[in-house]
């Protein structure tokens, strides 16, 4: 009898490791489910982050290409536009200088922006829109104001952004 009772429980000792054996497998199971979830989880995040950073690089250029582009005075008119090489599709520097010269104005003028900001266009991920206003100011006359929406593709070529396809749209002008 007492092997028989020794049997039995030992029997019972073997069912639980047996019991707790494939209870140990399936939690194992369902952690390594639970791991492979937030590793892929992790890694869309770990996406976004990217692309934000991504993001906040080409509005940096952007805002830096315009600014370079529209506050000039006299003295920096030309060296803006050989800045613009750095920034702009030579299509877009053509049309943003308009009918200009290559020289030096003769009088005072300054042009000045304020009030910037820049948008990706829902026409996709490497099309924005930049807006300001921009303040010209001739001699001693009084400054015109004139809102500017410059919609255009911001390109990559070898690691490096240019703004091309530029189309500006200016509002009506006000004076002070």
């Amino acid at each position: 009898m007492n092997k028989n009772v020794g049997l039995i429980g030992l029997s019972i000792l073997l069912l639980l490791s047996v019991v707790s054996v494939v209870g140990l497998y399936s939690e194992n199971t369902e952690l390594k489910e639970e791991v492979s979830a937030l590793t892929t989880q992790q890694d869309s995040e770990s996406e976004e982050v990217q692309e934000m950073s991504n993001l906040e690089e080409k509005v940096q250029f952007i805002q830096t290409a315009f600014n370079n582009m529209l506050n000039y005075t006299n003295e920096t008119y030309n060296e803006r536009l050989e800045e613009a090489e750095n920034y702009f599709t030579v299509e877009s520097t053509e049309l943003l200088q308009g009918v200009g010269t290559d020289e030096d104005p003769s009088i005072a003028i300054q042009s000045s922006t304020s009030n910037e900001q820049v948008y990706q266009s829902l026409q996709g991920d490497d099309q924005f829109i930049y807006v300001s206003e921009v303040s010209y100011q001739v001699e001693e006359n009084n400054p015109v104001v004139i809102d500017y929406f410059y919609q255009f593709s911001l390109i990559e070529r070898n690691n490096k952004y240019r703004i091309d396809h530029v189309e500006i749209i200016p509002k009506q002008p006000t004076v002070y």
